[in-house]
């Protein structure tokens, strides 16, 4: 399985950039066959099916939270009840962040096995009232960076 992980600390957008992943791939004709992509944005949990850009059949699953290890105990559940996949995408905490050891293990995921790639995310520091403007770009850009890599090899959706 490939695996693309969002981590950072608390409140860097990982969740909110995977819920802006969801979407995209649900505009791009990928069909939620579990869990849910809510309206607005809260974390959640799916999978979707769609075509690859060879135009094989392939199943996403998708996690936002990883905060603790019973919220990761929860989504590998659900993980293990609905089938197999050929790419997760998930948030993870940066390292030595507890529970990002405890997600590795919970869902059996190493880099001898499975293809992991993590993207880094990072708090924007400035002032409030100057706050705006740096979140949309960084935003913007991690979103035309995931977008990047997920159209690309090896995970060739989008």
């Amino acid at each position: 399985m490939n695996s693309l992980l969002i981590g950072g600390a608390q409140n860097t957008g990982k969740s909110q950039a995977i819920y802006r992943i969801a979407n995209t791939l649900q505009s791009k004709g990928f069909k939620v066959i579990a869990g849910t992509i809510p309206a607005t944005f809260s974390d959640f949990k799916v999978i979707l099916k769609g075509i690859d850009n060879n135009g094989k059949d392939i199943i996403v699953i998708i996690n936002s939270a990883t905060d603790t290890e019973d919220i990761i105990k929860a989504f590998k559940k659900f993980f293990d009840s609905n089938g197999v996949y050929h790419i997760l995408i998930s948030s993870v905490r940066d390292e030595d962040y507890y529970p990002r050891k405890d997600f590795f293990k919970i869902m059996e995921l190493n880099s001898q096995d499975d293809f992991i790639l993590e993207i880094p995310f990072a708090k924007i520091t400035r002032i409030k009232k100057y706050r705006a403007k740096p979140l949309k770009w960084f935003a913007d850009n991690m979103d035309n960076l995931m977008n990047h890599i997920l159209r690309n090899n090896p995970f060739n959706i989008g």
